[in-house]
């Protein structure tokens, strides 16, 4: 666990997405929860050593099986935006999890062959403040990356997660954008109001204003791509090439490389479906 700021924590070793902690006057407020048993049982640990006030609160910054897949083992209290509620009431109680979820870092590990799903029992639908400590934390509904997506804002230390709205090492998962929106978030982060701020992306941790830029590029190039898509006969024989040329955007691992097309491949082919196709 890594201290980036006055009692705020990151956790970056887990599968999965990054993990936030914070230690405040009221209670421990939690961003998020990892998919593997052994990491929720490590996590849960490491927060009851860190001490402070008995209660907690998690905020689950949006309902990806990579987040949502292990809520129901943190035992507390879950905050999330309203669309939350209606996408975990969708799911299956119990579902195989290799039919869950294309391009997911939970389909590298042989899990649980059943999920069971914590619905949230908190909900807002713009923003809602905690006022857990001498300054609130603010917590708003970002729907560019996710229908459900999160950022959760601490002013008193400066702080910012942004969940899956940034990442710099891997490709992001589109099946659930909105790019026009995405693009225009990444450009208020981009602003003099984060200027000072720490910015923690849910899969890669701290993160400076120039992988804002690089997120905006990549986002740019993926509107491109859809374009050119849409303008042949039939778009579902251009995915490839278009996968592969955005592929480039990123250095990654090569271990990772079927994965990552996987994702790309699926992403692209429901967004375009969600937003062209439907009648």
């Amino acid at each position: 666990m890594e201290e980036i700021a006055r009692n705020v924590y990151i956790e970056r070793k887990y599968s999965g997405v990054v993990l936030g902690v914070l230690k405040l006057h009221h209670g421990i407020l939690m961003v998020d929860a990892p998919f593997r048993v052994t990491d929720q049982q490590s996590w849960r640990t490491k927060i009851t050593n860190l001490g402070g006030g008995i209660d907690k609160l998690l905020v689950m910054l949006d309902t990806h099986i990579d987040r949502a897949m292990g809520i129901h083992a943190m035992a507390t209290n879950v905050l999330a935006h309203k669309n939350a509620v209606d996408i975990m009431r969708n799911k299956p109680i119990l579902k195989r999890c290799k039919d869950i979820g294309m391009g997911a870092d939970t389909v590298l590990y042989d899990l649980s062959a059943n999920v069971v799903w914590a619905e949230p029992n908190l909900t807002y639908t713009d923003d809602v403040s905690i006022h857990w400590d001498k300054t609130q934390l603010v917590v708003s509904h970002q729907p560019g990356a996710h229908i459900a997506g999160s950022w959760l804002r601490y002013d008193a230390e400066n702080v910012i997660f942004v969940g899956d709205s940034v990442l710099l090492d891997q490709p992001p998962f589109l099946a659930c954008s909105d790019l026009d929106r995405w693009l225009e978030e990444l450009a208020y982060l981009g602003t003099d109001c984060f200027k000072d701020f720490k910015i923690i992306s849910g899969r890669e941790g701290v993160v400076m204003s120039e992988s804002i830029n690089k997120m905006t590029e990549f986002l740019n190039r993926v509107k491109v791509c859809i374009k050119s898509l849409l303008l042949q006969e039939n778009w579902r024989n251009g995915i490839t090439a278009a996968v592969t040329m955005l592929m480039k955007h990123f250095v990654f691992d090569q271990q990772l490389d079927a994965l990552f097309r996987k994702r790309l491949t699926w992403g692209l082919e429901q967004y375009i479906q969600k937003h062209y196709l439907v009648e």
